[in-house]
């Protein structure tokens, strides 16, 4: 009953108990058209398995093709909201769960396209070790978006995972400006992880057995913060 209560008493921004002026006919068909970037509806209708007759029959009727853009939003991503009813200054991104039908390789083994749609709904972050001062990739694990915002990272291609000592430092790749904290940095291209700190003489020290050491940003550059740390017990 209090839920019953509370949904009552609840606005939402689409009514629940009756139907809204969704896009029909001409409307959707033109959208898709742009969204899908054919030429006419005979490429679309190919694209999409409709027939040109079904295309004029939705016109005519103002149809909304209910079916068919579910299909297309659990295929592509793209926001019901905007297949349903537009909104021409949004981006929509086509390709996001899409992989390419050509054959592709990892560490020489072929990956069929249903391994590679089995993760597509999932971000990747890579793995690597410092090894003799270079990066040594490790491995490429999926993940998701909330994890990555909590690890304090954004999964762009430059973000990565450091492991070392039973730990992952999960690197930001956009905290290059040193203030006070662990940093993935290259000297002459030697990779390492330590403790860096701007002093109030506007220099930045590495931290390291109790000594300290000015760093020469000519021959230093800082590849990102170690913002969170998961460790194995």
């Amino acid at each position: 009953m209090k839920n019953f209560v509370n949904i009552q008493n609840t606005q939402f921004r689409i009514p629940l108990n009756s139907s809204p002026e969704y896009d029909g006919g001409d409307a959707v068909i033109l959208r898709l058209l742009a969204m899908f970037g054919v030429r006419n509806r005979l490429e679309l209708g190919e694209v999409l398995g409709v027939s040109s007759g079904t295309f004029a029959t939705w016109k005519t009727r103002n149809t909304t093709p209910f079916e068919l853009l579910i299909r297309i939003h659990l295929a592509t991503g793209v926001p019901m909201e905007y297949l349903c009813f537009g909104h021409e200054d949004e981006t929509v991104d086509l390709m996001k769960y899409g992989v390419s039908k050509k054959t592709e390789y990892v560490d020489g083994e072929v990956i069929s396209v249903e391994d590679r749609l089995a993760t597509y709904r999932l971000p990747s972050i890579k793995i690597s070790s410092i090894e003799n001062g270079h990066l040594k990739p490790n491995a490429e694990i999926c993940t998701d978006k909330s994890f990555m915002r909590m690890a304090g990272i954004e999964g762009i291609d430059s973000d990565l995972v450091i492991k070392e000592s039973g730990q992952l430092l999960f690197i930001n790749s956009n905290e290059t400006s040193v203030s006070n904290g662990r940093y993935l940095f290259a000297i002459n291209d030697t990779y390492q992880i330590g403790d860096l700190r701007m002093l109030p003489d506007g220099h930045v020290y590495l931290f390291h057995a109790g000594d300290k050491y000015q760093v020469d940003p000519n021959t230093t550059k800082i590849h990102g913060k170690v913002v969170s740390v998961l460790e194995t017990v």
